[in-house]
């Protein structure tokens, strides 16, 4: 009975060494893409930097736009017939129409590049974002169900 004991004792200590080995490859795995990321990351945080001045600026053409749009329309009477300044006032207006849709594509252009680079900054990385989810899931669950979850409301009284 006593071997018994000793020997189940054994078996547990070894699974629990295995199981500490692989979770220190796991976390040395991890630690060993964090620079990459963190690299990427601060790429794209530079890169949407970029992107936010450049649509401040849209935004404010677009508020200069709405501007001489309300100019324009207050010139244009539909009562009278088109004079010289209402003519050049539309073309004007055609213009930052024109310039206000480029500017528009150009907007969803780059938003789909940011969502391309992110995409490919994490393949590049060979970063798989399900199974870094799933290995936290784990874990969590793992805590949760040994008593160490520290949202656990007996132990936070």
């Amino acid at each position: 009975m006593e071997t018994e004991k000793y020997d189940e004792l054994e078996r547990t200590v070894k699974d629990l060494m295995e199981t500490t080995e692989g979770l220190l490859a796991k976390v040395n795995d991890i630690e060993s893409k964090l620079p990459k990321l963190e690299s990427s990351i601060n790429n794209l945080r530079k890169e949407n930097e970029m992107l936010r001045v450049e649509l401040s600026k849209i935004n404010e053409n677009l508020q200069d736009i709405m501007a001489l749009y309300e100019v324009v329309s207050n010139q244009i009477n539909p009562f009278i017939g088109v004079s010289k300044i209402t003519a050049t006032s539309l073309e004007k207006l055609e213009r930052l129409e024109t310039e206000y849709k480029r500017l528009k594509k150009t907007v969803e252009e780059l938003t789909n590049d940011l969502i391309i680079l992110g995409s490919l900054y994490l393949h590049q990385l060979d970063i798989n974002l399900d199974e870094i989810i799933e290995e936290v899931l784990e874990e969590e669950i793992i805590k949760s169900m040994s008593g160490e979850d520290t949202h656990d409301t007996k132990d936070n009284k």
